[in-house]
């Protein structure tokens, strides 16, 4: 029996479902797709759309007019749906709107344009306003011939449950950490010790990891983010407040990427605290050794669990769409104080 040439890594255990049910013309008509962010969501909706409209055998093939169509974000009949910012008052909330889930059901009660199967991919469902959840409802009751739905969602726990119901779920899973550092030798070429870090860092996202090892700035920004942590920590309210102002600012434009920053720091308090357990086996920041130990020296554990503490609360304001600059000024506040570090 052969497979397609499905491109989400690690995920056998999905594209052999997939690949069996197209095979035997049993695919859903809406799939849910649950896993962390760089997991392989998109990917493997991506691969799901090729696959679907594919003129090969073996679906989806990658190398026929449509699967390179979807490949290359040309083919008319395959939308990616997201997030917007909304202004509401002084905050932003973020959030797939009724008018885009109308705007889905007109084109879906439209034929195909240039393939088999319209596919809308959903990306963030756990962000679905509560009109708009109704109304997808609606559409996964009863669904348009030639449709596909594709659901991504990080945080599963925050769908309305009537949502999964009528999917069929999918769960993707984070490649074991030496798996990233034997592929990012052997197919991208890292040095030992950079496959070693960026394996680390991607927790066995291999999405985030190919991107660190293509893309210089990746790393240049972690690096940065690490940068402004040590100044937030050793700063006194003036530039806790300054640096609370900046990344609420930024929030409002690239609110993953703030997300992402405060993830990074969350991962920082953890290794201070592995290494404060003497499990140094178990840090991320594998560069970072000498500077995890003096900062491991300098506070204390119970004030490497108020960093994470903290962090997570923020991450979990942010996420339901908190005012992002009390948020975060909670954050610098409640954050271990300058004055209660301990010298090494």
């Amino acid at each position: 029996m052969t497979m397609g040439r499905w491109r989400a890594r690690g995920q056998e255990h999905v594209t052999r479902v997939l690949s069996d049910a197209l095979r035997q013309g049993r695919l859903a008509h809406a799939l849910l797709l649950v896993g962390p962010p760089h997991v392989g969501k998109m990917t493997l909706a991506m691969d799901l759309a090729r696959a679907v409209n594919c003129l090969g055998q073996d679906p989806p093939c990658g190398t026929c007019a449509q699967c390179q169509r979807v490949e290359r974000g040309l083919h008319a009949d395959v939308q990616v749906i997201g997030p917007r910012g909304e202004e509401e008052g002084r905050r932003t909330r973020w959030e797939i709107s009724i008018e885009q889930v109308r705007a889905l059901e007109h084109t879906a009660a439209l034929k195909p344009y240039e393939g088999r199967c319209r596919v809308f991919i959903l990306d963030g469902v756990e962000r679905l306003s509560a009109a708009a959840a109704n109304a997808l409802l609606k559409t996964l009751e009863e669904p348009p011939e030639q449709v596909l739905l594709v659901l991504l969602a990080a945080r599963e726990e925050r769908l309305p449950p009537t949502l999964p119901s009528r999917c069929q779920r999918l769960e993707l899973r984070p490649l074991p950490v030496r798996e990233v550092e034997a592929a990012m030798l052997r197919e991208y070429g890292l040095a030992p010790d950079r496959a070693r870090l960026v394996a680390r860092l991607s927790r066995g996202l291999f999405g985030w990891a190919m991107a660190a090892s293509t893309d210089p700035n990746v790393l240049e920004q972690r690096d940065e983010d690490l940068r402004r942590l040590h100044r937030v920590v050793a700063g006194g309210l003036e530039e806790r407040f300054q640096c609370a102002q900046e990344l609420a600012t930024r929030f409002g434009r690239e609110r993953d990427k703030v997300l992402e920053t405060l993830g990074l720091w969350l991962s920082w308090w953890r290794d201070v605290l592995m290494v404060q357990e003497r499990a140094p086996e178990l840090v991320v920041h594998w560069d970072q050794r000498g500077e995890l130990g003096r900062q491991a020296r300098r506070w204390t554990a119970e004030e490497a669990r108020q960093g994470l503490r903290e962090l997570v609360l923020t991450l979990e304001r942010l996420e339901h769409n908190a005012n992002p600059r009390m948020a975060l000024d909670v954050l610098m506040l409640a954050l271990p104080p300058p004055a209660l570090a301990r010298t090494p």
